[in-house]
């Protein structure tokens, strides 16, 4: 299930042309070579992360024991997922439009949201500015005009992403950076900052903050923007758990903090009582599961239907209400009403505007909550991808926040080295480890959006020159980090292992892999490993060898220590911590964050159980409003981690706790360098013993079941920081 690396070479043996599989393998080699450093590829083990998720469903049901065997994965015909290549080869043989196909995946969103109660946006488009940017892309493509293969195709965005015109300032599914003016429209889609869009087209607004990431994708490439993808608040969290907002109640908040002048604490006791019933990223997998199980029973596929046809019939057909093509009418109401019941639990603080729709029955009698974590903190665009609402969602990854949620939803989470795709337009969390990348719904995805968002896209283009470059350009990036750590000698050194490979004998040309060392570090075969997640992995290892032709290469401790391995995690915590500690205190209520007036929450200290939230009697003014705001505007684990970082940071632990973890950063870090092929050729020396890429798994833990019927005890099988 968390083999990123063993999924993009898999695919790659499965997806390669038999005649064109050289020119295939030098493109895998650009994409494994210019990403080695992070050391982490992009993908996982379709099959078995499907095995993985359904065992640990059954497991939470009670339905097998210990001893039982994993029961087989749940099988997803390929008509199931739409990809960008086969979504851009519709358009362009004009088979299907980019209105069609972006009102299909507004569909999707808007059922995902009301329907299955996903809480995977914060900010879903009206549907008119959709349409105006699908029309846009429609003329581009009927003028013989496309930008890239990602032109009309539906795109979402993490909240801690400005894009534009759209969400001029990101919130970062946090309370303290919502804008009183996004208000709802009353059909629970947000709208625009400042009101309805309108009918200006996109190139004309030029003056709102854009990010670098999303002026690539919207602008240049010429994706359609669905909507804006929830997360967890400021990208702490790794369960989908900690979001601040989400689409149902985000124009509540800062209506909310304002308040009334006339002293009534009811506006202000609303809004806190809100960040209590936080909206959890729901997976979408077992509803989707459910879902092809109703589709089955009236459609009956095989492989030799033609897919293009299935997906014409699905798009065209599509609804709000139903736009997975049910025709089971009474058996999908049926299945809306179980969602109802498990992600809508009654609250007991005798307000029932709380509860969007009560369910007809109690399912509790006969079955375990099916829900499950989604991952975090990209938790929504994850869920995005795998339900199927959009087909390339842009993300941020800190320490696993793209590749934890996509393994645990059976979708792509592409990492980038740090500094490949600009921060510029990205709220901080930790500086040094933020990184930007994309979730998509297959590896084909990853490659076109890598190729697509790098620059390097040349098959729209009609000069498919093989000695043109594909990689980036540090020094030409916004973002000051990548021009620190990444030199002008980048390109040359990824150009020449490229020709290197070309040269080296083949023994065995109908094998695209034959060239790709794998390595596989002794240091992560922990003791805690679960065998289902061991056999996967070693199952993964012997299809890359057995199949693809790659060479397996051992990775011993002397050169990737286990010891350096196990103090990553604790390192990890501190670093973050210090820096979101650091990136954090703009948010004072005067430079950034909440404006709050201090007279509308006087009363709330004498309301039972609000006493925490009165400042303390010997503050100054200024200090009363900063307090007031980080309490209101920041969540608990945001809160939580602050501290900790302004306590790392102290001077009585800056040298015991910081220092020591940067120490053991770059220890992994240069332990890892030294197993790659690039740096034995960039210090002169042999390679005989290293390696292009490393296989590892993701995590060592399943998603979690959720059940928020249990109230604070929401989850309660799975310890929330061993994800």
């Amino acid at each position: 299930m968390m083999m990123r690396h063993c999924q993009l070479l898999q695919s790659s043996i499965r997806s390669v042309n038999h005649h064109h599989h050289h020119r295939h393998c030098r493109q895998l080699s650009i994409l494994i070579r210019s990403c080695a450093s992070s050391n982490k590829i992009i993908q996982k083990h379709y099959p078995h992360c499907k095995a993985i998720l359904i065992a640990k469903q059954q497991q939470c049901r009670s339905i097998t024991t210990q001893q039982a065997s994993p029961s087989p994965p749940i099988q997803h015909h390929h008509h199931h997922r739409l990809t960008i290549s086969r979504a851009a080869h519709l358009l362009n043989s004009h088979k299907l439009t980019p209105p069609q196909l972006c009102q299909h995946s507004h569909n999707l969103a808007t059922f995902g949201e009301h329907s299955l109660h996903l809480n995977a946006y914060v900010k879903l488009l009206p549907l008119d500015d959709v349409m105006q940017q699908a029309q846009l892309s429609h003329d581009r493509i009927t003028n013989g005009q496309r930008k890239s293969w990602l032109d009309g195709i539906p795109v979402t965005v993490k909240a801690n992403v400005a894009v534009g015109r759209w969400w001029m300032m990101p919130s970062s599914s946090s309370a303290i950076l919502m804008d009183e003016r996004d208000n709802n429209d009353g059909n629970g889609t947000a709208t625009t900052i400042g009101g309805d869009c309108n009918n200006n087209d996109i190139e004309e607004a030029e003056e709102v903050y854009e990010s670098d990431i999303a002026k690539k994708l919207l602008k240049d490439c010429g994706a359609v923007l669905i909507g804006i993808t929830n997360m967890d608040e400021f990208g702490m969290g790794s369960l989908g758990l900690n979001s601040g907002i989400s689409l149902q109640d985000s124009g509540d908040h800062c209506n909310n903090v304002t308040g009334s002048s006339n002293g009534d604490s009811k506006q202000e006791k609303i809004y806190l009582d809100k960040k209590q019933y936080a909206n959890p990223i729901y997976n979408p997998l077992p509803w989707m599961h459910r879902l092809s199980m109703l589709q089955s029973h009236n459609q009956h596929y095989n492989d030799n239907d033609d897919p293009d046809q299935y997906w014409i019939e699905q798009i065209q057909n599509s609804t709000v209400q139903n736009p997975h093509g049910i025709r089971n009418e009474d058996a999908l109401e049926e299945l809306l009403d179980e969602v109802r019941y498990w992600t809508q639990p009654p609250h007991n603080d005798g307000d029932s505007s709380t509860n969007i729709e009560a369910s007809s029955r109690d399912y509790s009698a006969t079955t375990t909550s099916p829900l499950l974590s989604s991952g975090g903190s990209s938790s929504g665009a994850a869920v995005t991808i795998a339900h199927g609402s959009s087909l390339l969602s842009i993300g941020t990854d800190t320490g696993g926040s793209l590749r934890l949620p996509a393994a645990w939803t059976s979708t792509v989470g592409f990492k980038p080295t740090y500094g490949t795709f600009s921060r510029y337009g990205v709220v901080s969390y930790a500086s040094s480890l933020d990184t930007v990348g994309f979730v998509t719904g297959s590896v084909e995805c990853a490659r076109i959006g890598w190729e697509c968002l790098s620059g390097s896209d040349r098959r729209s283009k009609s000069n498919d020159d093989d000695d043109e470059r594909s990689c980036v350009d540090f020094n030409k990036s916004r973002d000051a980090t990548a021009r620190v750590y990444h030199d002008d000698r980048s390109c040359e050194l990824l150009t020449s292992q490229q020709h290197q490979q070309q040269e080296q004998p083949t023994t065995d040309t109908t094998k695209p892999l034959a060239n790709i060392r794998i390595g596989i570090p002794n240091a992560f075969s922990l003791h805690e490993t679960p065998p289902l997640i061991a056999n996967a992995w070693s199952a993964a290892a012997n299809t890359l060898q057995n199949i693809g032709g790659a060479t397996l290469v051992p990775i011993p401790e002397s050169v990737v220590s286990s010891d350096w391995i196990k103090l990553s995690c604790a390192a990890y915590y501190v670093l973050a911590c210090a820096e979101a500690s650091s990136n954090l205190s703009r948010y004072d209520g005067v430079r950034f964050g909440l404006d709050v007036d201090l007279n509308d929450f006087a009363n709330l200290d004498n309301v039972q159980g609000y006493e925490e939230y009165h400042p303390l009697s010997n503050m100054t003014a200024l200090e009363e409003k900063i307090s007031t705001t980080r309490v209101l505007g920041f969540g608990d684990e945001v809160q939580r981690r602050v501290l900790a970082g302004t306590s790392v940071l102290s001077s009585d632990r800056f040298h015991t706790h910081y220092e020591a973890a940067a120490v053991v950063r770059a220890k992994v870090s240069q332990s890892i360098e030294r197993a790659f092929r690039s740096t034995a050729i960039n210090n002169g020396g042999v390679d005989d013993d290293k390696v292009d890429v490393m296989l590892v798994p993701t995590a060592l833990s399943f998603p979690c079941t959720l059940n928020p019927h249990l109230g604070d005890r929401m989850m309660d099988d799975m310890d929330p920081t061993a994800a």
